[in-house]
């Protein structure tokens, strides 16, 4: 058996440029959110914009637990997903969460949710992402007995390579300086969301995003998410190592 690495991420975390890095060193199968079949195909729980669907994705959570697993039997894995898409059966499979590497990206809530704005004005509270983040967070401490690596992506975008770098030594994995320029072509599979990633698949690496045109202050939708998610944030934030060099 191979290693699994999990990033758990909440929408417009900067998830997808941090898979994609991953994705550039090569010697990862990488999976593209595998679990969003579970829950916007097999529970259907809504209609998500954006989202063509492969008929021939597993939609149960055993079926595509079960696809990663299988993957991690040819060669070391690396998935991102969102933790509020497995929310109703993480907590009763700690087997899982014992046979993967859990680690998570985090993004201030001020940014993430006129993002996901700007794409979708019919977002749920559950699809900020974050109060099912930090639930995941605390259940994987509690079951492995030791805090998952937290990665913040506000430090991600203006210090690349010392996250990576970081990231890296903590999952034993040696740093491919190669892997922050992208040059190879992005997966067949992850265009099925190509609508939720912009310009990823033409950008040479990652870089700062523009500004909002909304804030969370300005609109009072946008500000009564934030207030439900910020604290959820605030708490995963104290686990992000300050000083990298040094953790």
């Amino acid at each position: 058996m191979y290693p699994i690495i999990a990033l758990w991420c909440h929408p417009r975390s900067v998830s997808s440029a941090m898979e994609r890095i991953m994705y550039e060193r090569g010697d990862l199968k990488v999976l593209h959110e595998p679990f969003i079949y579970l829950y916007y195909v097999g529970d259907a729980k809504k209609n998500l914009k954006f989202f063509e669907i492969d008929p021939q994705h597993p939609t149960s959570y055993g079926a595509i637990r079960n696809m990663i697993l299988d993957a991690a039997e040819r060669g070391p894995v690396f998935f991102k997903d969102m933790s509020y898409y497995i929310t109703d059966y993480i907590f009763d499979d700690p087997d899982f969460i014992h046979r993967v590497t859990n680690t998570f990206l985090i993004r201030n809530p001020r940014q993430s949710i006129p993002s996901y704005y700007n794409l979708d004005e019919c977002v749920l509270s559950e699809e900020i992402g974050l109060e099912a983040q930090w639930q995941h967070f605390e259940f994987v401490q509690k079951i492995t007995q030791s805090n998952p690596i937290v990665i913040d992506a506000e430090e991600l975008q203006a210090n690349t390579e010392t996250v990576i770098r970081y990231y890296c030594r903590l999952l034993g994995l040696d740093f491919l300086k190669s892997s922050l320029s992208w040059d190879r072509a992005v997966p067949a599979e992850w265009q099925h969301l190509a609508g939720w990633h912009g310009d990823l698949d033409q950008t040479a690496g990652i870089g700062n995003k523009q500004p909002q045109k909304r804030s969370v202050e300005d609109d009072p939708h946008l500000r009564s998410l934030f207030e439900h998610h910020d604290p959820f944030y605030q708490n995963l934030k104290k686990y992000c190592c300050v000083d990298m060099e040094r953790c």
